[in-house]
């Protein structure tokens, strides 16, 4: 794995090693329009979130997302809903592209 992509999966396991509580904040508070009152806690969603729709890369089309969503349920059903493992983390779905999206939309966290 290049130095890139070790990077990458290191910010991937940050926004993972957040408790499940922290995330589904984050996620409101973006779909609210505001960031989360914690620096370090937007941070680690800021980075997460451009470790999934990276600076630059065009954003997800619609066609792209509903086969991107019809994937992600068909390997649920297929895995029978296993967790995945926090160090290990999933790579990235048509709804984390989503919540990226959200948050990125908000800005840098300032400070």
């Amino acid at each position: 794995m290049t130095d890139d992509g070790s990077a990458r999966l290191e910010t991937l396991r940050g926004w993972w090693r957040l408790p499940d509580e922290t995330r589904k904040e984050v996620r409101d508070l973006a779909r609210a329009g505001r960031r989360h009152p914690d620096p370090e806690v937007a941070w680690v969603a800021w980075r997460w979130a451009e470790a999934v729709l990276p600076v630059g890369a065009p954003e997800p089309g619609k066609i792209r997302n509903i086969l991107s969503a019809a994937g992600f349920w068909l390997q649920i059903l297929v895995e029978l809903g296993g967790a995945g493992d926090p160090i290990d983390p999933p790579q990235p779905s048509w709804l984390d592209r989503r919540r990226a999206r959200r948050i990125l939309r908000l800005g840098p966290p300032l400070n």
